[in-house]
């Protein structure tokens, strides 16, 4: 079966199971790369207290990665409106040029500084980076960060522009930058 397919079954039968939690979808385009997540509270595997995210991420080139991603972090308010978070991020791939494999773990976080009002808008930063100590097969190493500005339209509506940055190095190929700053534009939906 198509790993495209296999990601979007699975993305779906989670959302179908997790009703009883407030989740988002959201979905970034640039003109050469889109990528579309699934968020919910990480009850939904049995573990609460962070976010749980799963990602699907290709480009024109016809790479793909999955992600799988659990952070952890605290909800902005009016007395602190910076904020950490922490967490985890796994990597399934293919580099379709040469057919490397990606599969890793890397860890990051994110700061995010919110900004209050009748429409909240918040910059943040995200980052991930998956050492060769775990990364897999072909992989050698994954770097992934965003640098975004998010601001609510509606209640449960958000719109985002960002730049996205995914490198990964692998046998064959150093510094394979399957998204190279493009800046994407995207909007998560709450439900």
């Amino acid at each position: 079966m198509n790993p495209f397919r296999l990601l979007l079954i699975l993305t779906f039968s989670l959302a179908v199971n997790a009703q009883l939690h407030a989740n988002d979808f959201e979905a970034a385009l640039s003109s050469e790369t889109a990528q579309f997540t699934f968020r919910s509270d990480s009850s939904l595997i049995g573990w609460g207290g962070a976010d749980l995210g799963l990602g699907l991420f290709y480009n024109e080139e016809s790479d793909f990665v999955a992600q799988v991603e659990l952070i952890a972090r605290r909800q902005a308010s009016s007395g602190a409106p910076l904020t950490l978070g922490v967490g985890v991020k796994a990597y399934a791939g293919r580099i379709d040029e040469t057919g490397d494999e990606i599969f890793a773990l890397g860890i990051g976080g994110e700061i995010r500084y919110t900004f209050a009002g009748v429409m909240p808008m918040s910059i943040y930063l995200r980052g991930y980076f998956a050492p060769e100590i775990t990364s897999f097969g072909d992989t050698e190493e994954v770097s992934d960060y965003v640098l975004g500005l998010q601001i609510e339209v509606l209640p449960q509506t958000s719109a985002f522009v960002g730049m996205r940055h995914i490198e990964v190095d692998s046998e064959d190929l150093r510094n394979y930058e399957i998204d190279d700053d493009n800046l994407h534009f995207g909007v998560r939906l709450t439900f």
